[in-house]
């Protein structure tokens, strides 16, 4: 029997990539492929520790599952929607936002979402490196923690530069073996630890809203980057389908992996990585190394992601690089970053979903009303800055100052409402509804 060679090719390094867009007759993506990438890249031990975050702040059982699943249904589905343009516009996600920002306007989101990009690797790589450490530290073999790191970026980069084409293709194999392997770790951990004691006083509505909050904030960030991976999908594919993916598959990751995070935060001595890394060992008893090897493995094709569309976002700011140049300095970046970051985690893990999502949500919301107030069929791109950026702009600060609930710097309404961090929400609403209005005039002047 002769086997067919199977050949990936590697996507176009050019920059103009970003600014040309993906032609239609390279659109050939299966629809299946975006779901293995989002439910691969959202299955780890960060989405673990977001339910253990939600067990510490005292909910029960209830009120508990009430939260993970609303939190998840509405974290999701802002990412969804904005993965629809992608198939659309042959653009990624930042590049899209020029034509309701501007030319100019959309440097300011494609920095903030390179930082974002970073973000993400540091908090990714350095559960993963902690696993690994861990796991070697049994056999009185110790790794540092910068070469932990190293391992790791040096193996996402291969994927990362090669690009979108050999992103989407391992996704399907990783995606579905991190799902079904979390599962059983789950199940297992869950068999070992009980039910959670219920709690004697009921839990109050300010812990209600904040571990809500949480849950949302923590899939708000795929916002900036879902067309990034749904372009490549044919033009013609129906958006509701594009939406469905892309929600399914952020939904169940974040569902499943909070739940048994709640259900055995009991065991988790300390709420860190390397806390939620000894509680797995401790539970997994003679499959504990295989466990950490897996928690290890979750930061590759997660942090490929983030290497790719950092490379997008920084061609988008205005680097004249090559993708596989920009994806490389963007992981240099990280791993430095990764180095100081390692410390005081949970901390850091918190305080950087709350404050992006300050300017996630207004900059979400400009795309979004201006793509389905005329978008789809009139796609011109100002030459600036336009009237949307400066909404944008404007409710970004003026959420943070108020809102933020932050070490650096908490908001004075922030304070008079139990430091509820709503600023995002209120101003993603505001957004959405001044800058419709504007829009309508503008038709109506037209």
């Amino acid at each position: 029997m002769v086997l067919k060679k199977i050949n990936i090719p590697m996507e176009k390094t050019h920059h103009s990539l970003i600014s040309d867009g993906v032609h239609e007759s390279k659109q050939t993506l299966a629809i299946n492929k975006p779901f293995w990438v989002f439910l691969g890249g959202n299955t780890g031990i960060a989405t673990w520790l977001i339910g253990v975050l939600v067990a510490g702040m005292k909910l029960d059982f209830a009120d508990a599952m009430f939260v993970i699943l609303m939190g998840s249904l509405v974290g999701s589905a802002l990412p969804a929607l904005t993965s629809v343009i992608g198939p659309k516009t042959g653009l990624s996600q930042i590049e899209a936002s020029r034509f309701a920002l501007g030319a100019a306007g959309k440097k300011l989101p494609a920095l903030l979402n390179w930082v974002n990009a970073i973000g993400w690797d540091v908090i990714n790589n350095v559960i993963s490196a902690t696993a690994f450490i861990v796991l070697f530290a049994d056999y009185n073999i110790n790794i540092p923690m910068w070469g932990a790191l190293a391992i790791l970026v040096i193996l996402q980069l291969v994927i990362g530069v090669y690009g979108h084409h050999l992103i989407q293709n391992t996704a399907k194999y990783t995606g579905s073996l991190l799902a079904v392997f979390f599962m059983i770790i789950g199940f297992v951990a869950m068999n070992k630890v009980g039910l959670p004691t219920a709690l004697e006083t009921p839990t109050g509505s300010t812990h209600l809203v904040s571990a809500f909050i949480l849950l949302v904030a923590y899939n708000l960030g795929w916002a900036t980057c879902t067309a990034d991976y749904t372009r490549y999908l044919p033009n013609a594919t129906p958006s509701k389908i594009v939406f469905l993916v892309t929600f399914m598959a952020l939904f169940l990751s974040l569902v499943l992996l909070a739940f048994f995070g709640y259900m055995t935060a009991s065991a988790v001595a300390k709420q860190s990585p390397e806390g939620v890394m000894l509680a797995l060992k401790a539970l997994s008893g003679h499959f504990a190394p295989l466990v950490l090897l897996l928690v290890w493995f979750t930061a590759i094709p997660a942090n490929a992601l983030n290497d790719n569309s950092a490379a997008y976002t920084l061609i988008s700011f205005g680097f004249k690089f090559s993708r596989p140049t920009s994806a490389i300095f963007g992981a240099f970046i990280g791993y430095i970053i990764s180095l100081f970051a390692s410390e005081s985690f949970v901390t850091f893990f918190e305080d950087f979903l709350f404050l992006f999502a300050h300017w996630v949500t207004p900059w979400a919301a400009i795309v979004l009303v201006h793509w389905f107030t005329y978008g789809k069929h009139s796609r011109v791109t100002p030459k600036g800055v336009t009237g949307g950026f400066y909404i944008m702009l404007i409710v970004s600060v003026i959420s943070i100052s108020l809102f933020s609930v932050n070490p650096l710097y908490t908001g004075v309404a922030a304070q008079l409402i139990d430091d509820l961090d709503i600023g995002p929400y209120i101003g993603f609403i505001l957004v959405s509804f001044i800058y419709f209005i504007l829009l309508r005039l503008r038709i109506i002047r037209a």
